[in-house]
Formats: structure tokens, C-alpha cells, sequence
């Protein structure tokens, strides 16, 4: 790659991106390192909030949610990197990491994590970009945080199911373990308030009148220019 490549974004996201990533690390060909295969039950952790751990884990299936102080604060899907967000050898985890399925993820050792990517030339970028789609993530949820109760629930359940869940041609999808008891938490609102704006929801199209699953109407989701924007 030449230098003035390192600074074309489409280049940096193709080349550098987290399937890149994955495939370096599971890559025997060249500097291999050792990797473990775990199984994990719906409830298991992978480790504490505040405490040194030694590991970076590849979700190759399963959910996972990030707690901090008994708040949900984000997820892991597959595909996707835990523990990557600390990966120093010293550095103490920032949130606890619990599966909510049925799980298996790839284990690598911080320190061999670290070795591979100095032994290739352009191994900082991997970090990089990786760190700049979390924030770029987090940056967009928090633009809805500061809106009226309705609209941030509405528009965190739409971009959670783009995300997390499935959609066909009328329907976005939740998981079903993203309960509604889970969203509020997320959210950082009381059950009662949930229950109340998710059954006005059900009254006005938005969500399916399922009791097991949260399924939303596209149809009325295009309906509002800010939401229909979540869609793309």
C-alpha cells in the first residue's frame, strides 16, 4: 500500500476494517499465535468491570451486553471484538461482559494480539479504525439521547434491530433477547415508562402486537424524515 493510500477513508475502512482484523489474527500462515475456541452458556461471563484481564475474544456466534455499574451499556455481536477496548497488559476492563445466548468466541492472548499487529507494518491501523467505528457508534446514539423520552426509545429500538436484529421488506427485528426489560435499562428509563410508550407504540403501527418479540413497521418508520434516515 502506498503512502497516500493511508489517508484515502475508503481505503483505510476496506483495507483495515474489523473482518481484516479477524482474519489476521486467525491467520496460521504468517507470525501464527495460539487461539482457544470457548462455548458459553446464556448468562456466563467473560470477565468484570475494574479488574485486569489477559484475553481479546472474537464473537464467532451469540449476543453478548456490556455492563457498568449494573447498567447495560452496549453489545457484542458476532463478528465483532471484546476486550480489544483495553488491550494493554495492565489495563483494567471498563465494563462486565455477559452472554445473553448461547455463545462461541475465539481467545487470544492481549500479549500476542499486540506482538502480531507490531510485527506487520501497518498493524496500528487495524486499532484504529477499529476504535473509530465504536466511537462513530456511540457518537450517533448519543445524538438521540438528548430528545423526548418517545422519539429516543423508538429511535434506539430501530437502530439496535439494524444492528443486533433482522429486517425483511415491512419488518425490522429485534432479538428476542432484547427484551423490553433490557432496552429500558439501556436506556436508563423505569419499566413502567417502557411498557406505557411501547403499547401507544403498538396502538399507532409502530410495533407488531407481539407480547415475545419487539418487531417494527418500516412503513410507519418512513413516515418520520429522522427515522426513515435510520433505515439506510
Amino acid at each position: 500500500m502506498s503512502y497516500m493510500q493511508l489517508f484515502d477513508k475508503e481505503v483505510m475502512e476496506e483495507t483495515f476494517n474489523t473482518n481484516q482484523l479477524i482474519n489476521l489474527l486467525l491467520d496460521k500462515e504468517t507470525y501464527p499465535i495460539l487461539s482457544t475456541k470457548l462455548l458459553l452458556n446464556k448468562r456466563d461471563i467473560l470477565f468484570h468491570e475494574n479488574q485486569i484481564h489477559d484475553y481479546i475474544y472474537i464473537v464467532e456466534s451469540g449476543l453478548f451486553s456490556n455492563w457498568k455499574k449494573e447498567q447495560v451499556i452496549g453489545f457484542t455481536k458476532q463478528n465483532e471484538f471484546i476486550g480489544i477496548d483495553s488491550i494493554l497488559g495492565n489495563e483494567t476492563s471498563f465494563f462486565t461482559v455477559q452472554a445473553l445466548t448461547k455463545s462461541k468466541v475465539w481467545r487470544f492472548a492481549k500479549e500476542d494480539v499486540m506482538r502480531k499487529l507490531v510485527s506487520t507494518q501497518e498493524g496500528v491501523f487495524y486499532l484504529y479504525n477499529e476504535m473509530k467505528a465504536n466511537n462513530e457508534y456511540l457518537i450517533q446514539r448519543n445524538v438521540y439521547q438528548m430528545t423526548e423520552t418517545k422519539k429516543r426509545i423508538v429511535a434506539n429500538m430501530i437502530q439496535l434491530a439494524k444492528r443486533y436484529g433482522e429486517e425483511d421488506a415491512q419488518h425490522l427485528i429485534l432479538p428476542k433477547t432484547l427484551t423490553k426489560k433490557i432496552i429500558a435499562n439501556y436506556l436508563n428509563i423505569t419499566m413502567t415508562t417502557m411498557y406505557y410508550i411501547c403499547k401507544k407504540l403498538i396502538q399507532e403501527g409502530f410495533l407488531e402486537p407481539i407480547s415475545h418479540q419487539l418487531v417494527m413497521n418500516k412503513a410507519v418508520i418512513q413516515e418520520d424524515k429522522m427515522l426513515a434516515g435510520l433505515l439506510k
